[in-house]
């Protein structure tokens, strides 16, 4: 027996009548018999009887329709009950995810994410997109968003943004004067980049050669930040995503320039074919793609 014939036999019994029981359900007569068929020949026993102008339950039917509206009762208290929950979302997200889209992408996301479920408990493992790939592979985070492209067979990624890279130079700098450049011309100036090993460099590389330019670096720093900071003293240029210098170019501290050839990078989700997403998890991925996404 299934949840559909014992709600089906329940409302028979309510309402004494195949008829009346099969416009409450929206469904045909013929339906609701062999519903209750179906029943009566897996338990062994007649269920309902004929009477003038109504149907009966027999003594069988009397023990199963008690049972029966026992059983979907509770049916409905759980189905109430993960109704609620799913309001009051709980458990644990964890995250991993660059420094650049921890500090620039992510912050409004969690904060509305925290709003609406403050009982999820969230960690965030900040880490280079290569990183962000082997941690998602062996499973020790639920979720990647990692610069694209991220490729593995048991990994499925899909794109939530592109980023726009731009030079930046301090105010008075020759660049700052212009709208647009080329990479050489950028090139031209000390130039200060993240570390190797960093997908950031690696896309500054891949650029340089398509470009037919070399690539050389006067000073290598771990950080955006520290890359912004020692640009704002006069210590050379870099390029770096336009978000992360939106705060620094407003207040005057900081020149952006858009560079002509520039390919913008993705930025989206890393995650293991095999795993499913939690409660939680699927939450935020839908708040995530509601703020940052392509729309």
């Amino acid at each position: 027996m299934d949840f559909y014939q014992l709600r089906s036999f329940c409302e028979i019994a309510r309402q004494g009548s195949f008829t009346r029981a099969a416009d409450k359900l929206f469904l045909t007569q013929p339906a609701l018999s062999l519903q209750v068929r179906a029943l009566e020949a897996e338990l062994g026993e007649a269920l309902l009887e004929r009477v003038p102008n109504r149907l009966r339950l027999t003594v069988a039917g009397e023990l199963l329709y008690g049972h029966a509206q026992v059983v979907l009762a509770r049916l409905e208290v759980a189905r109430g009950e993960i109704s609620a929950l799913q309001e009051r979302l709980r458990g644990r997200l964890v995250l991993a995810t660059s420094d650049t889209n921890c500090t620039y992408a992510l912050p409004g996301v969690l904060q509305d994410f925290r709003a609406a479920y403050p009982q999820v408990e969230i960690e965030i493992r900040n880490k280079m997109s290569p990183e962000v790939a082997r941690l998602v592979l062996e499973h020790e985070v639920d979720l990647g968003l990692a610069t694209l492209p991220v490729k593995h067979r048991d990994l499925v990624t899909e794109e939530l943004f592109a980023r726009k890279e731009v030079a930046i130079c301090p105010p008075g700098h020759p660049l700052g004067a212009k709208k647009k450049v080329r990479l050489a011309e950028v090139l031209k100036y000390p130039l200060l980049a993240l570390e190797q090993g960093s997908t950031s460099r690696r896309f500054l590389k891949e650029v340089c050669r398509k470009e037919e330019v070399e690539l050389g670096t006067t000073m290598d720093l771990g950080s955006i930040e520290g890359l912004k900071r020692f640009v704002e003293i006069g210590m050379g240029v870099a390029l770096l995503p336009q978000v992360a210098v939106a705060g620094e170019v407003e207040a005057g501290r900081l020149r952006a320039v858009e560079v002509r050839g520039l390919p913008r990078r993705a930025v989206g989700l890393v995650e293991h074919w095999v795993r499913r997403r939690s409660p939680a998890t699927a939450a935020f991925v839908g708040l995530l793609k509601e703020k940052v996404g392509r729309g």
